[in-house]
């Protein structure tokens, strides 16, 4: 059966995509999403829009693409992609990571520490996964709580006294609060934007509930062989490389505290402001060369610019109507739907809303 054209030419909502982490929690994420009420688990992470899928153990090539809502067909988003990719992605951006979106989402919900890691950078990537993008990424903290024993928080980036030989060691010897101590633990609060550059090392702490953008990419490095009552095989540690190549892809920058926080940490600049709506930046391509960020504050109409590639929008206070043409769609809090290039027009409505807009770029050296 042939997927119709004129569904590129709205926004795509897309069903429920929850999957299983190493991390524990899910609660608040279920509340968020005004989902049925659920006590915290391992199934604690939803795939909001991707069309790669997740690299889990056991799944196949594919496992968990998101999948468009019944009432727009039950459609895969990567054979929708296929079908009408420039539609989809716009010109430049098929031009750029054929067949598939630039920028994805996701949401996760923590009452414990998720495991150290890392992501790898464009050109690592490409040497040793043969992917076009690395994964840079960045949380906005859509709501905390507080646990028994943190307040919540976010560990990223080496302290000054770590090296490569000694963070080679502490992994060795799984001296779990060693390295922990080798990065910078960073409060956090509801509404912040935190950004995680490829290769930066990195955890989320407890008491977090993160909406995360990040490039098409989902290889992670691990560096613990045991978390949260599960163990993690040395596959699934270097993503099927030996421990040598895996620790290359760490970036072994160090920071003080006042650097790390500068370079993380994001300050909001308005873009614009009117009566129904304020633009803010959350983060901007001065900040960041593959996607950026913007939170929108909606009581009343607000039309989305023009703009030759795709969005991800979420909301994150309250819920969305979109407006396309003669058509109405429901965004629920905590849910999301994609932008197709082909989507002209939009409005998004809302009474004290606020929405999360994700926003793709390229860089100069990749045009």
């Amino acid at each position: 059966m042939m997927i119709d054209r004129t569904l590129v030419q709205y926004p795509l909502l897309f069903q429920d995509n929850r999957i299983e982490r190493f991390y524990i929690g899910g609660k608040l994420l279920e509340r968020w999403r005004k989902a049925k009420a659920e006590e915290d688990s391992h199934m604690c992470e939803e795939l909001l829009v991707t069309s790669i899928g997740a690299i889990s153990k056991g799944k196949g090539e594919g496992f968990a693409v998101s999948k468009t809502v019944e009432e727009q067909g039950g459609w895969l988003l990567s054979d929708i992609i296929r079908s009408y990719p420039e539609e989809v992605l716009g010109r430049a951006f098929q031009r750029y990571n054929a067949n598939h979106l630039t920028i994805l989402a996701r949401a996760g919900d923590t009452r414990v520490r998720l495991v150290m890691q890392c992501h790898p950078r464009r050109e690592d990537a490409r040497k040793y996964f043969h992917m076009p993008m690395g994964k840079c990424e960045a949380w906005y903290i859509a709501e905390t709580r507080e646990m028994e024993n943190e307040a919540p928080c976010v560990y990223a980036g080496f302290k000054p006294h770590v090296t490569k030989a000694l963070w080679r060691k502490l992994i060795e010897c799984q001296d779990i609060p060693q390295m922990l101590a080798c990065l910078h633990r960073i409060p956090v609060e509801k509404g912040q934007m935190i950004l995680i550059p490829a290769g930066m090392p990195h955890c989320v702490g407890p008491g977090c509930l993160f909406l995360e953008f990040h490039e098409c990419n989902d290889v992670t490095i691990r560096v613990e062989k045991n978390i949260n009552q599960k163990d993690i095989s040395h596959s699934e540690m270097f993503c099927g490389l030996d421990m040598e190549d895996g620790l290359e892809l760490f970036d072994y920058t160090v920071y003080t505290e006042e650097q790390i926080t500068k370079r993380v940490v994001m300050k909001a600049h308005i873009r614009e402001e009117s009566e129904e709506y304020t633009v803010t930046d959350l983060i901007s391509q001065t900040e960041n060369d593959s996607f950026g960020i913007q939170l929108v504050t909606i009581n009343g109409t607000y039309s989305l610019p023009e703009f030759d590639g795709h969005r991800i929008i979420v909301p994150v206070e309250q819920d969305l109507i979109l407006e396309a043409g003669d058509r109405i769609f429901h965004l629920v809090q905590g849910h999301a739907a994609l932008v197709p290039a082909a989507c002209d027009g939009l409005k998004l409505k809302g009474e004290h809303c606020k929405v999360t807009i994700g926003i793709p770029f390229i860089s100069e050296e990749e045009r």
